[in-house]
């Protein structure tokens, strides 16, 4: 039975209260274009930000529709689409809209669902590996040697870092926050893992890696990056593509923090940088939607790894699509592993 269109929608940032449902069919697909029923729709970091009005790429667009990944099943194809009928099972990313039941995307941005697959692990896919291979293979220029430290392993662009090092056969050490996550941590698989509530972060770093690491992923911010720097070999690279630690976790902005966030956030000497041959790099996946080859690039060498078994399921929660507001609220706790997904 055909799902009911609707949307979930952000008049304006705010809390969790800011959600309402719209009924909204979306026009028939423009050339190029696919429609899919929606049956599940991942969860990101990005939408608490889009939420609270703190994203960039949102400014100005409010009221919208938020998500970034989706899987479904093909109901229609406009003109000049190649590849995908009524029928096909999916997975794909979209810049802002995937909180729909139903959703015209561009054709570029899709992927056939694998045999073995369903809904859930299609959404939950996209956005955690696109940005994991885009971070240790276009900009940290990955090699076999280096030596990797990964930040917040416990989420789901942690664990897919930990997943393509692994394939790779890196020595990489990866970071928890709580106790119960090492154990994930290390399944996924962390040379080494360091659970700072127990000990010291940056003291265990070094007895692992005493003359430091050749990359360093960081999307903490404030509270780490200073020491993620310093603690970079000669050569190294840090790579920053997020500042989770600036936000409450009470689901509305804390201004008094933000502010105390960003002042206390490094910047950088290029005498220093320069000085100490190393390299900072930050990125941000929304602004890459428009470089479809490379997209495309990524996912064909991610699918082929996962045909040869080599991905394995990230740790998903689900929710009702109805319940986005408790889905963002376990997100922002801290306490989840992997990914969180709606289902439709």
């Amino acid at each position: 039975m055909p799902v009911r269109p609707r949307k979930i929608i952000i008049t304006k940032p705010g809390g969790y209260d800011v959600f309402s449902f719209e009924d909204a069919a979306p026009g028939p697909p423009a050339p190029g274009e696919v429609q899919v029923e929606v049956r599940a729709c991942g969860i990101n970091f990005a939408d608490i930000a889009v939420r609270l009005g703190l994203y960039q790429a949102a400014k100005g667009a409010y009221p919208l529709c938020p998500g970034l990944e989706f899987s479904g099943v093909v109901q229609a194809t406009g003109g000049d689409v190649a590849g995908f009928r009524q029928g096909d099972r999916i997975f794909g990313a979209s810049r802002f809209g995937a909180y729909s039941t139903r959703i015209n995307c561009r054709a570029e941005q899709i992927w056939h669902l694998p045999h073995t697959w369903d809904f859930v692990r299609g959404a939950s896919f996209p956005v955690a590996y696109l940005t994991a291979d885009y971070a240790l293979f276009q900009v940290g220029h990955l090699n076999r040697s280096d030596r990797v430290l990964v930040h917040s392993t416990a989420g789901g662009v942690g664990t897919a870092l930990l997943h393509l090092l692994r394939i790779n056969g890196n020595c990489c050490v990866g970071v928890v926050g709580r106790s119960e996550k090492s154990t994930h941590a290390g399944e996924a698989g962390a040379t080494f893992v360091i659970d700072k509530s127990t000990e010291d972060l940056w003291e265990r770093a070094e007895e692992i890696s005493p003359k430091g690491y050749d990359i360093i992923l960081d999307a903490n911010g404030a509270s780490t990056l200073r020491g993620s720097y310093n603690h970079l070999s000669p050569g190294g690279r840090l790579l920053i593509y997020g500042f989770a630690s600036m936000f409450s976790s009470t689901g509305r902005k804390n201004p008094l923090k933000l502010i105390w966030g960003y002042f206390r956030t490094p910047r950088f000497n290029p005498f220093d940088l320069t000085g100490t041959n190393r390299t900072i790099s930050g990125f941000n996946l929304i602004y890459l939607f428009d470089q479809t080859e490379l997209f495309r690039r990524i996912m064909a060498r991610l699918m082929k790894w996962n045909s040869e078994g080599q991905i394995p399921p990230l740790p998903i929660t689900t929710f009702p699509f109805e319940e986005v507001a408790r889905a963002h609220r376990a997100l922002e706790s801290a306490g989840t592993v992997g990914k969180l997904v709606l289902t439709v």
